[in-house]
């Protein structure tokens, strides 16, 4: 399941478990934050866009991470035979936000359970690993017999009576100098 939600004059697309960077909210580290979603997206392809339904059934919370600022931008100002340069900077000051659960209705997702699930679904497959590693080393390796190395190509033309095209000579060049 997905959302798109508004935050900040901004709209963006997330699910559970996701960290978005939005700008500056009021909201200290560790506070929870609620969105308000556009659209939701459900997992059966379902789109919905009704704004009663979205008012009424549909949530989305997060969680406040921390806050830091973003890449310093070079603002330069020229003018030209005027002697007018202006250089200045800004870093927009932003807020890190992890997506903790999406709701619509009964059908909630929350980021723990997500992780949770993703966490047994490693360990199975590091498990089966682990048991194909065993099963390889039990079972006996097939031995394969070594291939003759091929015999020489240009030994059989010299044997077998071949002619060897003599090589032309290079074209020579002109080496006559313009006299001036």
């Amino acid at each position: 399941m997905y959302a798109i939600i508004r935050t900040g004059g901004h709209q963006e697309k997330v699910s559970v478990g996701e960290q978005i960077t939005v700008d500056r909210l009021k909201q200290e580290p560790g506070e929870p934050i609620d969105f308000v979603p556009l659209m939701l997206g459900l997992d059966d392809g379902t789109i919905i866009t009704d704004h009663q339904q979205l008012s009424d059934k549909a949530g989305v919370k997060g969680r406040v991470l921390q806050h830091f600022k973003g890449d310093k931008i070079d603002i330069f100002q020229y003018r030209q035979k005027t002697n007018y340069r202006r250089h200045t900077g800004h870093r927009q000051p932003l807020t890190l936000v992890e997506i903790a659960e999406v709701r619509f209705g009964d059908t909630v997702e929350k980021a723990d359970e997500k992780r949770a699930a993703e966490d047994a679904q490693k360990q199975a497959l590091e498990l089966g690993r682990q048991a194909r590693e065993e099963q390889e080393k039990d079972a006996p390796k097939k031995v394969t017999p070594k291939k003759k190395p091929a015999a020489k190509a240009s030994a059989g033309k010299a044997a077998g009576g071949a002619k060897a095209t003599p090589k032309k000579p290079a074209a020579k060049k002109s080496t006559s100098k313009k006299q001036g």
